[in-house]
């Protein structure tokens, strides 16, 4: 829950931060947040070997998210410390600096953190069950996340208020990564004693399946990691349809949830609605979850998803078209369908990367399960860069100025588009990218029932 209040936090309101209250230029505030989560995409796949090369009594996953949560929690406040007044350029350094620090600690606990998820479980329903229960604690750090609008809008100085929000909430972030890292003690620490190394490594028990490859003399070889596995593993037809699905996704809920603050503020008269707002959508989203959670049972997740992403964007375009100052309550019944619909989102692809690691645990007989999720955190914060870019762009092109004291009708167009229209198309995008995705709960369930891992030295026996 932490780590999606300062997510949120920073995903929801910073750009409108930047703009409207530094008074950064769109354009170099897009380029900043792009620069910024461009890096946390990189340093992803590096966190990704890192941790599964770890050798720890702490656990490999765990030991980032025990010692790096203060670190985490620091780097949240320092985002907020950015001065307004000063030169454009020397804010524009700042807010890059601030979001390169922010984005180093966000993945050295998140990347180990996400990756634990396949150690926990096994069973094909039960990770949706897990992701589940993590999609319902993330959606109530989200509502936090985003109470940042009102939290603000309580202090004449919002300066101030941001940076006590930036304290708070940095505070929180850190101690409840804390608290997660001593809640899963013990899971990862399971020793095995090399006969040629006196030396112990403590890994998980579902990772020693993956990691040690069985020859015909039941010895025992710990899989290497390196960047060749990425190599490999991007060869896979699933794992690049997953990726492409995921990085066009981010780009949509990327613009979507930057662009909210704008509607609230210069469409609907209030930005303070947009916490409201938020809150209602989180809170459909919340309850209408285990709904979901029970036709991904009885239905293929693929299809499932579809339905979801199509009925959001039947509603977005229209809210935002239709909705204007004086509409508030629409704009809440709005906010209420499209957390309806967007709860799919907030299950469904985060339960098939679990599925992902084991598939190619049975195909080849290695486990990396945080090389597939440093992958998943890549291509969504690529796909966050990207929408800082494009939607700092498509505001510069649309002659916003927050320096005005009302916006042009141009610009108003501009941001009725990046809300409704923009986030879309990007998310119509990659769920139909996802239909080309092929492991389904069927398949699944028969490559795992195969306890033999069929590799070139033995799928020509017999």
């Amino acid at each position: 829950m932490g780590v999606s209040i300062s997510y949120f936090a920073v995903g929801f309101y910073f750009m409108y931060f930047l703009t409207d209250i530094v008074f950064l230029d769109p354009f170099l505030a897009g380029l900043a947040i792009f620069i910024g989560k461009f890096w946390d995409g990189m340093n992803d796949p590096i966190m990704g070997i890192i941790s599964d090369r770890t050798k720890s009594h702490f656990g490999r996953k765990r030991v980032y998210i025990l010692f790096g949560a203060i670190p985490f929690g620091i780097s949240f406040l320092i985002l907020w410390f950015i001065p307004p007044g000063i030169n454009q350029y020397l804010q524009f350094t700042l807010a890059t600096l601030a979001l390169l620090i922010y984005a180093t600690t966000y993945s050295i606990c998140v990347v180990p953190y996400m990756s634990l998820v396949p150690i926990m479980s096994a069973n094909y329903d039960e990770r949706t069950q897990i992701t589940g229960i993590r999609a319902i604690l993330s959606t109530i750090g989200t509502i936090f996340g985003g109470l940042v609008a009102l939290f603000i809008s309580d202090f004449s100085n919002q300066t101030l208020g941001l940076r006590i929000m930036g304290s708070v909430f940095g505070a929180f972030t850190a101690i409840s990564m804390i608290f997660a890292a001593v809640s899963v003690k013990g899971v990862e620490k399971i020793e095995i004693i090399q006969e040629n190394e006196k030396e112990t490594e403590y890994i998980s028990e579902s990772d020693t399946k993956g990691e040690e490859e069985r020859n015909h003399n039941n010895e025992i070889k710990i899989a290497d990691y390196s960047w060749k596995q990425y190599a490999v593993i991007l060869k896979e037809k699933n794992v690049i349809i997953l990726l492409l699905m995921k990085i066009v996704g981010a780009v949509g809920t990327g613009i979507l949830t930057a662009s909210l603050p704008y509607f609230a503020e210069h469409i609907l008269g209030d930005e303070g609605v947009s916490t409201i707002g938020l809150a209602i959508y989180i809170a459909s989203s919340a309850l209408i979850l285990p709904l979901w959670n029970f036709l991904t049972k009885k239905f293929d997740k693929r299809r499932i998803q579809l339905i979801g992403i199509l009925g959001f964007s039947a509603a977005l375009v229209p809210i935002s078209f239709l909705i204007s100052q004086g509409l508030v309550l629409f704009f809440y019944i709005g906010c209420a369908v499209l957390g309806l619909f967007m709860a799919s989102y907030l299950l469904i692809p985060y339960s098939l990367v679990p599925d992902l690691v084991d598939f190619y645990e049975h195909r080849t007989g290695e486990r990396h399960e945080s090389i597939f999720f440093g992958l998943w955190m890549t291509v969504h914060q690529l796909g966050l860069a990207l929408s800082g870019l494009i939607l700092g762009s498509f505001l510069k092109g649309f002659n916003y100025n927050a320096n005005l004291p009302s916006q042009s009708n141009l610009a108003i167009l501009g941001i009725r588009l990046s809300f409704g229209v923009l986030p879309a198309v990007f998310l119509v995008i990659a769920i139909v990218i996802l239909q080309f995705y092929s492991i389904t709960r069927d398949l699944f369930e028969d490559i795992t029932k195969d306890k033999v891992v069929e590799t070139p030295e033995n799928s020509h026996t017999g």
